[in-house]
Formats: C-alpha cells, structure tokens, sequence
C-alpha cells in the first residue's frame, strides 16, 4: 500500500482508493450507477434469510391460529414464530449491531414524528382557518362595543 500521507493530515483515502481501482483495471470514467431494478433485484436478492423465515414460519403461523387451540397456548406460539421472522430480517439486515441498531430506531423515529407532524399540519388547516375567522370575528365584536359610548 502506497503511504500517501496527503501533506502530514492522515490518508489520503480517496487517492488510495482511485489507485487500488486503476490497479485493478477498473477505469473510474466507465463506472455508471445500477439502475433501480437492478439493485432493488439485489436488495431482494439480499433479503433471503426473511423471505425464507416468512415462507417457512407463516405456514405454521396459519395452521397454529386456525387449529381451535385456546388463545392463551395460540399467542405464545405466535409471538415465537414471529420472533423468528424478525431474526430473518436481522441476518438480511447484515447483522447489526446496537448502535447501528439505535441510529436506525432514532432515524425511523424523527421520520415518523416528521411524517405525523406534516400530516397533522395539512389536515387542520380548515380547523385553524376557522379558529382565526372566529377570533377576528371576536375581537371585532370587542372593537365594537369598546367604540360604543357609556352612559356614565
């Protein structure tokens, strides 16, 4: 490996990398993205691990619910099978670990928070049009009788 050292301030990994690949006969002008079949094919492809948890544990989710057993033996079983499907998802994910795990959450989470607060906002703009209409109408009414003389 070449110690490019870029001046004294680390590594330069982006020179290092343009080297490897030129080394390696890969031409850094020929490089085009995938389309977007083609890597949601791969993303699909890639997710073998929960699709097979899901073809294998939603047979027997079925036939379990399905079989007249009482709710309280039914669940726990449910509740397992499911487990089995999000540890599908996690070999599929790559197997992250909890801090990548709780960046994820945290994402999903001010997504989420983001999503309902836009929501929330586009569907009560008649509920606040109508809450300024009737505090111009009050205060115009205050207007009103403050501007009236009294008989004192």
């Amino acid at each position: 490996m070449n110690t490019n050292n870029n001046g004294g301030k680390g590594i330069d990994w982006d020179g290092e990398l343009q080297m490897l690949m030129e080394s390696s006969g890969i031409k850094l002008a020929e490089l085009v993205r995938p389309s977007w079949k083609t890597r949601a094919w791969r993303r699909i492809r890639g997710a073998r691990a929960v699709g097979a948890a899901v073809a294998i544990t939603v047979p027997l989710m079925w036939v379990t619910a399905g079989s007249g057993a009482p709710a309280a033996a039914v669940a726990p079983v449910l509740v397992w099978l499911a487990g089995w499907i999000g540890y599908g998802a996690w070999i599929s994910l790559g197997r992250p670990d909890w801090s990548i795990t709780a960046h994820t959450a945290r994402d999903l989470g001010t997504a989420g928070f983001h999503a309902t607060s836009r929501f929330c906002f586009a569907h009560s703009r008649p509920l606040r049009a109508r809450w300024r209409a009737w505090r111009a109408a009050r205060d115009r009414d205050r207007a009103e009788v403050a501007s009236v003389p009294t008989i004192a």
